[in-house]
């Protein structure tokens, strides 16, 4: 499912004209940059604010990302937690399938404690089977539906039916 996701992803950003979809743009005056430290550049209007760095692709000088924004997984056991790129959600799956999402907003974690905010996520599904079933009941009715008909051992595990 990671493999879909990341092509994509991939796609939709070769098609956006945001630079935040981009992590590498030809030198063609399109975009806005400066260079701030040795061989590193900022692009203006990058919603990530990382650097960038020259390299020619095909005898044309590029702007080329240089670190990756990309999503931050942890996992425990079947279930994952993914912060978006700017750590203002986390999105639980479970098998690399969307459940919910929990925003910093209602849930009033800041983007540096992220990393805490998803292991907590992941520590109380692995051992409270309340928080879980909590988690599968705020959902629709036909998204429960077709997560236990995908999962039938989520019936077993978290509803206490065969």
């Amino acid at each position: 499912m990671r493999e879909l996701d990341e092509a994509l992803i991939k796609h939709f950003k070769k098609q956006s004209k945001d630079i935040k979809n981009k992590d590498i743009i030809p030198i063609d005056g399109s975009f806005k940059f400066k260079k701030v430290a040795f061989d590193r550049f900022k692009v203006f209007g990058d919603h990530y604010e990382g650097l960038w760095k020259v390299e020619e692709i095909s005898g044309v000088p590029h702007l080329v990302r240089a670190s990756d924004p990309t999503f931050d997984y942890k996992t425990s056991g079947d279930w994952s937690a993914a912060a978006d790129y700017d750590n203002s959600n986390i999105t639980l799956s479970y098998k690399d399938i969307p459940i919910t999402s929990f925003s910093s907003k209602e849930f009033g974690y800041q983007s540096d404690d992220v990393d805490l905010f998803k292991s907590a996520i992941l520590e109380k599904i692995s051992e409270d089977k309340d928080f879980v079933k909590d988690v599968l009941v705020s959902q629709s009715k036909q998204k429960v539906d077709a997560l236990t008909k995908t999962f039938p051992e989520l019936i077993k595990l978290y509803f206490d039916k065969e």
